[in-house]
């Protein structure tokens, strides 16, 4: 797990996703505030990180809004994060 902190810059993302060969990154958005910021945040990580796989969480999302920002997963609360992970990183 690398944790890049709180109002991470999108880039900042991706850079580190590139540098340490990520295959899941997991974002979470608790004012709608965020939300912008995370919608770019995933649409630079699918451009330049095929493959990437991004699962979303937050007080103020829900799974239809996930799916419109390109989100692969909204994750409720945080067991559902950790079983995402699992499937994820055993290849499903």
């Amino acid at each position: 797990v690398i944790d890049l902190g709180k109002d991470v810059p999108p880039e900042l993302v991706v850079e580190t996703a590139v540098e340490q060969a990520v295959k899941l990154v997991g974002l979470s958005a608790l004012m709608t505030t965020t939300v912008p910021s995370m919608e770019e945040t995933i649409r630079q990580l699918q451009k330049t990180v095929p493959g990437i796989r991004v699962m979303v969480g937050g007080a103020v999302l829900t799974e239809e809004y996930a799916k419109t920002i390109g989100a692969d997963r909204y994750c409720r609360d945080a067991m559902a994060s950790v079983n995402y992970a699992e499937k994820v990183f055993a290849g499903e």
